[in-house]
C-alpha cells in the first residue's frame, strides 16, 4: 500500500524523535519503576484497570505490570486466539490505481469495522464507491494448528448502512453487512473487540502486541521488540514493534488483550536529504505524494489510543455520536471487564469454551443411552468451516430432558398461526412498525430473511437479536369466547424457544434458571385464552409461553405481590368490562401491545442487558362505541435489589405512569397506528396511576382533539 507522505509527516512533527532518543528511552524503561514512569494518577489507574479485566489473579497481572514477574498465564493463547478472530485483512480494488489493495481491520461493534482513514481516504459512501469495488473484510485468512491455510469468510463492506471517517486520529469506521458473500455464514461468527474509552490499560515499558495482516498474506502476530516506549502524548502511543506493510488498521493489544490503540504510520527512517530509507540504505521515491509502505524503516510506530478514538465518537465533534450503532459504546455491556466477556466473543467460539449456549446439537441420547451415562455426540462449527467431534459424558439426570425440550422445539409447527388480528377492532389498528435504526436489531426468521414477525394465535411478537427478548408483543383480547375450566389448576406452562428464529437469538431455561428473574409473559397467557372451542382456547394460552413472548421480571413485578400486578391486571380488566358494554360488534375486544423499554443505562445478568421498564398500549371502546387507546410505563427499578447485577445498583421508586403514545414511540423505536395517537387518552394532568385513577380514566369521556 502507497502511504501519504502527509501522515507521515504529521507523525514526525508529533513525535520528532530519532533512533537514538528511542534508545534512550528504552534504557529509561528499564531503569524506572512503573510508578515513576506513569505517575501515581497513571499508575492507580492501571491497577484498577487490571483489577477488573485479568484473565488471571489481579495480583500477578500488577506484578507483571510493576516488573517483578514476566510470566503471562496459559490462558494468554486462548484468549488471544479468540480475540484475533475479529482481526481481518481487508482487501478492494483500488480503482485509482486499478490495484489490488490490503490492509487489516477489526470489528468493534456487532455492525461496524474499524481500520484507517488513510486505507480509506474517503469521506461518503458516493466517494468510497468512486475509491474502492469489491471492499471486503476477510475473517479466518491464516494457518490453522495443523498449518494448513484456510478458506477465509468475507464479509462486504456497506458503507450505505453506516461510514466515518476522520484524518486527524487516521480512522474509518465502516458497517460491515450482517452474512458473508456466500449468505451462509453469520458476523456474529467472528465477534468484536471491546474499545473501552478509559484510561489505564498501558504504561510506559508495557509490551504491545499486534495482530495483523502484513503484506496481505496470511494473519500474523508481533509478539516480539514491542515495547512501548512512550505512552505520554494526549492520542498517541509510541511503540517498537514488527509490522509491515498491510498492517495499517491493525488492533494493537495490552497483555489482557485490551485493545490499545489503532495501529497507524510513525516515524520513519529519513537520511540528512530528508528521503526515506529503505533497509539496504537506499533512497525509497515519492510518487503523487505517497510513499511504497513496504519499503519504509520505520524509527518507531504510532498507534492513535483507543481512549482518545473512543472521545471523539462520542463527543458531538464526530457528528455521529447519536448515530443508534455508535451508541453501542455507550452501553455498560460493551464491557471487557470479566463477568461481560462471552458478550463479545465469537458466537461459536464461547460456545466450544462453554461461555454459551449451543443452538442445538446436531445428536442427542437416547433414553436407554442416557440411562447408562453414554457419551453425547456434539458437533460444533469451528472457524475453518468443518466440524470436529467433542466426546461428553452425559448426565442421565440432565441431558434427556433437554434433550427431549430441543426436541420439542424444533418440532413445534406455527404453521396455521395467523398472529395479531389489524382488523379485530373493526377498523385497521396496523401492527406497530420498527423504525429502520431498530429493524437492524431485529431476528429474522430463517426461512423469511426480510420477515421479523412472529405469529402466534392472537398475538405477534417481534425479537430483538441483540437482547435477546422481544421489542414488542401484540395481542387480540376476546372477552367471550372464555372457558371457566380453563382456571389456574389446568394451567401447566412449558416454555420453548420459536424455531422460526436463531436460539440464539433467545434467552432460554439455564438463563433463568439461575438468575432470580421470572419469565415475565408480555401477552399474557389468560388474555391470549380465548377461541371458538375450549381446546383452540387452551392452544392459544400454551403458546403464549415462548421465550420470544417473555422478558425477565422480578417476582414483586410479574406476580401477584404487594398489588403490582394486580394493579397492572385491573387495568385491563377494567377496560374489558367497560368494552363489554360498547356497541355490537365490537364488545369484549381490546387490543394490547407491550413490550421492554431499553436504555443503554441497563444493567446487565450474565451477559444480558435487562429492561428496567416495560411499556403498555391498550385500545379500547369507550361506553359511547369511540375508540381510545392509553398508553402506561410500568417501572421495576425499586424491586430488582435481590438480583445479584454485576456493576449497578439501584434505589429507585417503583411507579405506574401513564405516557403518551408518542413518548412510548420515542423510547422504543416502533411507531404506532395513526388512529391510536388519535385515540390517546392522555392529557398530561397527571403521570402517576393508582386504582381510582384506573377507574376515573375509565369513566372520563374521551378529550376532542383539535
Amino acid at each position: 500500500m502507497k502511504l501519504p507522505v502527509e501522515l507521515l509527516a504529521q507523525a514526525e512533527a508529533a513525535y520528532p524523535i530519532g533512533a537514538d532518543d528511542v534508545t534512550a528511552l528504552r534504557q529509561r524503561n528499564a531503569a524506572a519503576s512503573a510508578r515513576e514512569l506513569d505517575g501515581a494518577v497513571h499508575f492507580e489507574r492501571r491497577r484498577a484497570m487490571l483489577s477488573a479485566t485479568a484473565r488471571e489473579s489481579a495480583d500477578l497481572a500488577f506484578e507483571r505490570y510493576i516488573g517483578t514477574n514476566d510470566l503471562l498465564p496459559s490462558n494468554y493463547l486462548l484468549s488471544g486466539y479468540l480475540h484475533a478472530r475479529s482481526v481481518g485483512r481487508v482487501r478492494y480494488l483500488d480503482k485509482t490505481t486499478r490495484r489490488a489493495a490490503y490492509a487489516t481491520g477489526f470489528m468493534v461493534t456487532p455492525e461496524l469495522m474499524l481500520t484507517n482513514h488513510h486505507v480509506f481516504p474517503v469521506a461518503t459512501a458516493a466517494e468510497f464507491a468512486a475509491f474502492a469495488d469489491d471492499a471486503a473484510i476477510e475473517f479466518g485468512y491464516e494457518y490453522d494448528v495443523l498449518g494448513r491455510r484456510q478458506e477465509p469468510v468475507a464479509h462486504a463492506l456497506d458503507p450505505d448502512t453506516f461510514l466515518h471517517t476522520y484524518a486527524a486520529l487516521d480512522l474509518a469506521l465502516v458497517a460491515v453487512k450482517p452474512r458473508d458473500v456466500s449468505g451462509q455464514r453469520r458476523l456474529s461468527d467472528q465477534g468484536y473487540l471491546v474499545l473501552d474509552g478509559t484510561l489505564g490499560k498501558a504504561g510506559a515499558g508495557d509490551y504491545a502486541t499486534i495482530v495483523q495482516h502484513p503484506d496481505g498474506r496470511e494473519k500474523q502476530v508481533a509478539l516480539r521488540n514491542n515495547e512501548i516506549v512512550d505512552n505520554s502524548l494526549p492520542d498517541a502511543l509510541i511503540y517498537q514493534s514488527d509490522t509491515a506493510p498491510g498492517s495499517s488498521g491493525a488492533a494493537v493489544f495490552n497483555n489482557e488483550w485490551q485493545v490499545i490503540a489503532l495501529h497507524s504510520a510513525g516515524v520513519a527512517k529519513k537520511d540528512a536529504a530528508g528521503n526515506y530509507l529503505d533497509r539496504d540504505g537506499q533512497p525509497v521515491p515519492v510518487e503523487n505524494g505517497r510513499v511504497d509502505e513496504s519499503r519504509v524503516v520505520w524509527i518507531s510506530n504510532r498507534g492513535f489510543r483507543v481512549s482518545a478514538i473512543v472521545g471523539y465518537l462520542l463527543s458531538p465533534a464526530s457528528g455521529v455520536d447519536r448515530h443508534p450503532l455508535i451508541q453501542t459504546l455507550r452501553s455498560p455491556a460493551y464491557t471487557n471487564a470479566r463477568p461481560f466477556t462471552a458478550v463479545s466473543l465469537p458466537v461459536l467460539a464461547a460456545q466450544e469454551l462453554g461461555l454459551a449456549p449451543l443452538a442445538a446439537p446436531v445428536s442427542v441420547p437416547t433414553p436407554a443411552a442416557a440411562a447408562n451415562s453414554a457419551p453425547v455426540e456434539i458437533r460444533i462449527l469451528v472457524s475453518a468451516g468443518q466440524p470436529v467431534s467433542v466426546q461428553t459424558l452425559a448426565d442421565p439426570a440432565t441431558a434427556l430432558p433437554q434433550a427431549f425440550e430441543t426436541k420439542r422445539e424444533d418440532e413445534q409447527d406455527y404453521s396455521a398461526c395467523l398472529g395479531y388480528d389489524d382488523q379485530f377492532m373493526g377498523l385497521r389498528l396496523a401492527l406497530p412498525a420498527p423504525s429502520a435504526a431498530l429493524r437492524k436489531k431485529l431476528a429474522m426468521q430463517g426461512n423469511a430473511p426480510n420477515d421479523y414477525v412472529l405469529k402466534y394465535h392472537h398475538f405477534s411478537t417481534i425479537q430483538h437479536a441483540v437482547r435477546r427478548v422481544p421489542v414488542l408483543s401484540a395481542l387480540n383480547v376476546n372477552g367471550k369466547q372464555r372457558y371457566a375450566e380453563l382456571d389456574n389448576s389446568t394451567r401447566k406452562d412449558r416454555w420453548l424457544r420459536d424455531n422460526r428464529i436463531d436460539y440464539a437469538a433467545q434467552l432460554d431455561d439455564a438463563w433463568y434458571a439461575k438468575s432470580g428473574f421470572d419469565r415475565g409473559h408480555l401477552s399474557r397467557r389468560e388474555d391470549a385464552e380465548w377461541g371458538p372451542t375450549m381446546e383452540a382456547a387452551k392452544t392459544a394460552a400454551d403458546m403464549t409461553c415462548s421465550y420470544a413472548n417473555a422478558v425477565p421480571q422480578v417476582p414483586a413485578f410479574n406476580r401477584a405481590v404487594m398489588g403490582y400486578h394486580g394493579q397492572w391486571g385491573r387495568l385491563e380488566q377494567l377496560l374489558l368490562e367497560q368494552g363489554v358494554e360498547g356497541e355490537a360488534g365490537k364488545s369484549a375486544r381490546i387490543c394490547v401491545y407491550s413490550g421492554p423499554l431499553f436504555l443503554n443505562s441497563d444493567p446487565v445478568y450474565s451477559s444480558v442487558q435487562v429492561a428496567l421498564s416495560n411499556f403498555k398500549v391498550v385500545a379500547w371502546f369507550d361506553a359511547g362505541g369511540a375508540l381510545r387507546a392509553t398508553g402506561f410505563r410500568l417501572s421495576q427499578e425499586k424491586l430488582v435489589d435481590g438480583i445479584d447485577f454485576e456493576v449497578l445498583h439501584f434505589d429507585k421508586l417503583f411507579k405506574l405512569q401513564q405516557k403518551p403514545i408518542s413518548w412510548i414511540e420515542s423510547a422504543t423505536g416502533l411507531v404506532f397506528p395513526q388512529a391510536l395517537r388519535e385515540a390517546d387518552t392522555f392529557d398530561g394532568a397527571s403521570d402517576g396511576v393508582d386504582d381510582a385513577a384506573i377507574e376515573r380514566l375509565v369513566a372520563r369521556p374521551r378529550r376532542t382533539r383539535r
